[in-house]
């Protein structure tokens, strides 16, 4: 009975080891995109709150940094460096787009012309 209670605990440890398949985790995923996408929403969104463009990619990346923490902290999943990549890049891309449409006075894409 002494057996059977401890080979009752090690399956009961063991089996969310082996739950998880693989980690795959590539650059052109599927998910890639809804990173770059929601970065350069909130990218454009941050341009508004200062005129500092670092300050505004780091605003815009705040709310990827916290998914990926939450994934992080997920079973059968993990922080992944490449989605913050795509964070980083669409951030980057909003605000530079947000500054190009939205200068300090409204609508500026106009002057560019």
């Amino acid at each position: 009975m002494k057996n059977l209670s401890c080979l009752a605990l090690l399956a009961s440890l063991a089996a969310p080891a082996h739950a998880c398949g693989p980690y795959h985790d590539s650059w052109s995923g599927s998910d890639k995109a809804a990173h770059f996408g929601v970065s350069a929403a909130l990218g454009v969104g941050a341009s508004r709150l200062t005129d500092d463009t670092a300050t505004a990619v780091g605003l815009a990346l705040i709310p990827g940094l916290a998914k990926e923490l939450y994934d992080a902290g997920q079973d059968c999943n993990r922080f992944s460096w490449k989605d913050m990549g795509w964070n980083a890049v669409g951030a980057y891309v909003g605000v530079r787009t947000g500054n190009w449409l939205l200068g300090p006075t409204g609508v500026s894409y106009i002057k560019a012309f």
